[in-house]
Parts: C-alpha cells; sequence; structure tokens
C-alpha cells in the first residue's frame, strides 16, 4: 500500500477508524443487552459512550475537513505551530540573522521559509505572533535584488494563522504551483485577525475598544514593509480569507483601496455580523448605523464610490452554502459594474469547509500573483 492510500485509510478521515468505532459501539451494545448482571451493563454502558462520542468528532472532521492526518490533530490539540514553520522572536535584529542562516542552506532556496513572529503595531498599540512564509526565490541570488509583492491572509473564526499552514498547507501549494509556473513568487504574511481562539472581531475597529482593521491594514503592511524585501502597500499588495476573513478582505480592500490592488474573498459574507465575540458579545458599532453601513461591502458597493481606484476582486462559494452563494452572488453581480470581469469561482456541491478551500485556493493564486 502506498503512504498515501495508508493516510486515506488510517487518517483522521480514514475508513479504518470510522469502522473502528462502529465496532467497539456495537461490541459496547451486544454486551449491555446480553449482559445479566447490573454492574456489567454499566460497564457496557461506559464503554459505549467514548467511541459513539469520538464517532461524532470524527463525522464533523470529515464534513469541515479539520485534520488530513495525525500530526496535524495532535499539533493542534498541543497548541503547536506546524512542523514547517519556524519561530523567530520578532522582526528585529534577530530577523536579520536568521534570514541570512537561511539563504546560506540549500533547503531554504529549495523550499522556501516560514516563520512564526510578533508583529507588531504602533498605531493601533496591538502586537500578536503572525507567520510569515518567503518563498524560494527570496533566497535565491537572481532575486537577490528584487521586492516581492505580498498576499495577506485572513483566516476565519474560531482560528488562528496557524489555520493555513496547517490545515490547508498554503506554503507547499504555493511552492507547487510557482514550480509549475501557475503562479507568480510572492510572500505570505498571515497575520492573527482576532488575538485569540475564543474571539471573533471581524477586523473591525471596535468603537471604544480594539482596533483590528488598523492592525491588519495599516500596521502589519508596514511591519512587514519596513523589514522585508517587499513591496510598500498598494498595488503590490493583495488580501485574502476564508469565512470570516473573506468578509474581512473584502471590507478593508474597499476601506483602504490605497493599499491592496487585489482582494479574494472565499465563503465570505458581505455585511458585517451584528456582533463581535471578545469573548463576550459586543456590537463593534455602538449602535452607529452610518459606522455599520461604511463596513458592509453590499452597501458600499450599491453606492456610488467616491475614489477612482477599485482593488480586482476573486470570489468563491460553495453551491452547498444557500447563504454563501446568496451574498457572494448579490456582492459579484455589484462589482461587475465596475469590472464586467470579476472571477466568480463555484464549487460545485461545495461546504463551508476546509475541502471546499482546499480546492479554491490555488485558483485564487494563479489568479492574484499575475496581478499584484
Amino acid at each position: 500500500m502506498a503512504i498515501g492510500q495508508g493516510r486515506i485509510v488510517f487518517g483522521p478521515q480514514g475508513f479504518f477508524i470510522f469502522a473502528l468505532l462502529v465496532l467497539f459501539f456495537a461490541g459496547a451494545l451486544i454486551w449491555l443487552v446480553k449482559a445479566r448482571q447490573v454492574a456489567l451493563k454499566v460497564v457496557a454502558g461506559v464503554m459505549a459512550f467514548p467511541p459513539a462520542m469520538m464517532f461524532g468528532v470524527v463525522l464533523v472532521n470529515s464534513f469541515y475537513g479539520y485534520y488530513q492526518s495525525w500530526d496535524d490533530a495532535w499539533r493542534d490539540l498541543t497548541n503547536q505551530a506546524p512542523a514547517s514553520v519556524a519561530p523567530v522572536p520578532d522582526l528585529g535584529n534577530r530577523l536579520d540573522q536568521v534570514l541570512s542562516e537561511a539563504v546560506k542552506k540549500r533547503q531554504a532556496r529549495k523550499n522556501g521559509f516560514a516563520m512564526e513572529t510578533t508583529l507588531s503595531g504602533p498605531q493601533s498599540r496591538i502586537s500578536r505572533q503572525g507567520v510569515i512564509y518567503l518563498p524560494p526565490q527570496y533566497f535565491q541570488k537572481q532575486y537577490a535584488n528584487r521586492r516581492f509583492p505580498v498576499i495577506e491572509l485572513i483566516h476565519g473564526a474560531p482560528g488562528t494563522p496557524s489555520d493555513y499552514e496547517g490545515r490547508l498547507k498554503i506554503s507547499g501549494m504555493l511552492r507547487k504551483l510557482i514550480a509549475a509556473h501557475k503562479a507568480k513568487p510572492v510572500v505570505l504574511v498571515i497575520p492573527d485577525a482576532n488575538g485569540g481562539l475564543d474571539r471573533s472581531t471581524q477586523c473591525l475597529n471596535t468603537v471604544r475598544g480594539e482596533q483590528d482593521e488598523t492592525y491588519l491594514a495599516l500596521d502589519v503592511p508596514e511591519d512587514v514593509s519596513d523589514r522585508l524585501r517587499v513591496e510598500p502597500p498598494g498595488t503590490a499588495w493583495g488580501i485574502a480569507g476564508f469565512s470570516e476573513g473573506g468578509y474581512c478582505a473584502a471590507n478593508l480592500a474597499l476601506r483602504h483601496p490605497d493599499r491592496y490592488g487585489v482582494a479574494a474573498s472565499l465563503s465570505g459574507y458581505f455585511e458585517p455580523l451584528r456582533t463581535n465575540r471578545m469573548p463576550q458579545p459586543v456590537d463593534p458599532f455602538a449602535g452607529n448605523k452610518a459606522l455599520r453601513a461604511a463596513n458592509s461591502p453590499l452597501k458600499v458597493m450599491a453606492r456610488p464610490l467616491s475614489h477612482d481606484r477599485l482593488p480586482h476582486f476573486w470570489v468563491m462559494s460553495g453551491n452547498g452554502v444557500q447563504t454563501d452563494m446568496v451574498q457572494a452572488q448579490a456582492f459579484v453581480d455589484l462589482i461587475k459594474r465596475y469590472d464586467p470581469g470579476v472571477p466568480f469561482m463555484v464549487v460545485k456541491g461545495g461546504q463551508h469547509n476546509y475541502v471546499a478551500w482546499r480546492e479554491a485556493f490555488p485558483r485564487m493564486f494563479e489568479w492574484a500573483t499575475s496581478r499584484v
């Protein structure tokens, strides 16, 4: 049996784990029925509970596509960064040393370099851990004087920056596309958009609260462009995200068209949710209807735009989720007034999950990297 086939059969979504749980549960039920002593019935009932619970967890994982291997599940449960991401204390002097060492290594020139580091925000007063991926070309001699374009990736909620590497294997995906000449080299910047797994800020500047929009659209691009060999914020920067991150990408691109040349929303929504979770529910606009409308991409695009330049948009939705499709189609129809050729990828039977996003991200990269 090939290694890949073994992972399919014996992995978290494999047939073997389903069959094993069913067998354990069935065995416990048979014991429960046949046992005559009360004590044995209690033991059988207790033994039937764990496989039933695990079966539910496995079904949820199968639907959402969280874990493709047991390593992914273990790293998530133990709160570890993916194995391919190296921890770097900050973007200060230590970064120069790490990168100079990486340049000398064949591995970096072949696979690139992913690091988890602190992304500081002097304007927002927010500093959080984020992930940066530098493609192999960043370390190759022929690109020594090249400043690279950037795509800023926003995760969903609940979620963390490590979802991109741990669940989507995003750096390997991009590296393969570049090697196949289907995508151009770009730097990926993945900030922490929420500040915690149990939080949801929608990348908004909360009235009398955290300034996440300022952090993500102003501080992070400035911090990265000051310290790495990348293009400054503008037409050479893109922003993309899935689920809540898809809303963030559309909203931030419209609110900061001078900072982003392209934007992509994967299964995103286009009107802000009523409350943020911080972790208690909070109205980010404090009842201000005008402020809420100004952060609703559907309402913004329905009005004549006050600025000259509109970022190029790419939109994706799975047609297995009606609410996703309705909002995505409405947004695309509005964008077509300015850009008749806006790409709209519909994943046939696609759900609001990582299975659909794994299919969509390569297409997004092909489109976005040709434009930033």
